[in-house]
C-alpha cells in the first residue's frame, strides 16, 4: 500500500459527508494507519509542529509533530478529533474540567499504527514516549483555525483562550 495525501483528504471529505461522520472518519483513520510505514513514506516533508493538508469549514487535516521533551498543555478542540500515529508514540492525557479545576482521568498511549478519537468536548494534553518525536495525522470535524478554543493551566486548572501567546506560556519542558 502507498499513502497519497490527496487521496487521503478526499476519503476524509467523503467520510465527513456521511450520515455518521465521526464513525466514517474513524474508519478511514483505522484503515490508513494499518500501514504506518506507508504513511510515513507518503507524508510530505515539513519543518516545525504541523503541516495543514486541508483546512475547511467541514474538515481540518494536519500532519502533526510533537517534540520529545515537551508537554503540550491541556486544550480542547470543540469538535471531534481523530489521531493516527505513524511514527513514535503520542501519550495523550485526558482531562475533565469543572468548577473544582482540571482532573486527569486517563492516559492513552498511541503508538505507530494506532488511532485515538476524542469527542467534541474532550480535553487533552500531549507528550511523546521513548524520548523521540512523534508524527501523526490529526483530523478534526470542522475548521480548527476559526473556532474559539481553550487552553487550561495544568497547575491551577484555569481556562484561558487558545492563543499562540498562551500556548507558548503553558508549553512545558519535561527535561
Amino acid at each position: 500500500m502507498t499513502f497519497n495525501p490527496e487521496s487521503f483528504v478526499e476519503e476524509l471529505r467523503a467520510a465527513a459527508r456521511d450520515p455518521h461522520p465521526a464513525r466514517a472518519v474513524n474508519a478511514v483513520m483505522k484503515s490508513t494507519m494499518a500501514d504506518p510505514a506507508a504513511v510515513a513514506a507518503g507524508v510530505p516533508d515539513y519543518e516545525g509542529e504541523e503541516l495543514a493538508l486541508l483546512e475547511s469549514d467541514e474538515l481540518s487535516v494536519y500532519c502533526a509533530r510533537f517534540f520529545a521533551g515537551q508537554l503540550v498543555p491541556p486544550h480542547n478542540h470543540k469538535m471531534p478529533a481523530f489521531i493516527g500515529v505513524y511514527e513514535g508514540t503520542e501519550i495523550n492525557q485526558l482531562f475533565r474540567h469543572d468548577e473544582s479545576g482540571l482532573t486527569l482521568v486517563a492516559e492513552k498511549h498511541v503508538g505507530a499504527g494506532e488511532t485515538l478519537s476524542i469527542g467534541g468536548e474532550g480535553i487533552h494534553g500531549v507528550y511523546t514516549g521513548d524520548g523521540k518525536d512523534s508524527l501523526a495525522l490529526h483530523v478534526y470535524l470542522g475548521s480548527l483555525k476559526t473556532i474559539s478554543r481553550s487552553l487550561f493551566d495544568p497547575e491551577s486548572g484555569r481556562e484561558m483562550p487558545f492563543t499562540d501567546e498562551n500556548y507558548q506560556a503553558l508549553l512545558q519542558s519535561l527535561d
